[in-house]
């Protein structure tokens, strides 16, 4: 459709380029083989995994230099607590969201992960059916 002076809707398109943002995940587990193959799972949904590391103090230490937009943290580490360990983490506008997850499928009450300010707990066998991008972003 022209009018007086006009240029036609269709040949005003310009292309567009647009690229997905992939979400940046730390891995949080001391088995070595579920790290690899969690890794390898999210890469494959899209998601770019930060880093792998095996203990909190790790984690702590990748938090501060790489900036993750989200963690999947196991429960039971060699030093210390991941529900204790989100619940340390500062509230502010920067905390990564946080998926709880365990080989034990009643390590998290629901109570306990919502007082901990996590955004939800899968158990690890749950992970590969469940739609993490509820948690992870």
């Amino acid at each position: 459709m022209r009018g007086l002076g006009s240029t036609p809707l269709w040949s005003c398109r310009r292309s567009l380029t647009l690229e997905a943002v992939s979400i940046r995940v730390l891995i949080v587990d001391d088995d070595i083989v579920f790290r690899d193959a969690i890794a390898a799972v999210l890469i494959e949904r899209g998601y770019d995994v930060a880093a792998t590391v095996g203990s909190l103090s790790d984690a702590l230490a990748a938090l501060e230099t790489l900036d993750p937009d989200a963690v999947l943290l196991d429960i039971h580490l060699p030093d210390g607590n991941g529900l204790s360990f989100v619940e340390s983490l500062p509230g502010d506008g920067r905390r990564p969201r946080v998926l709880l997850t365990s080989s034990d499928a009643h390590a998290a009450p629901a109570r306990l992960v919502k007082r901990s300010r996590a955004a939800g707990f899968v158990a690890k066998t749950d992970l590969l059916t469940e739609d993490l991008s509820r948690y992870l972003g």
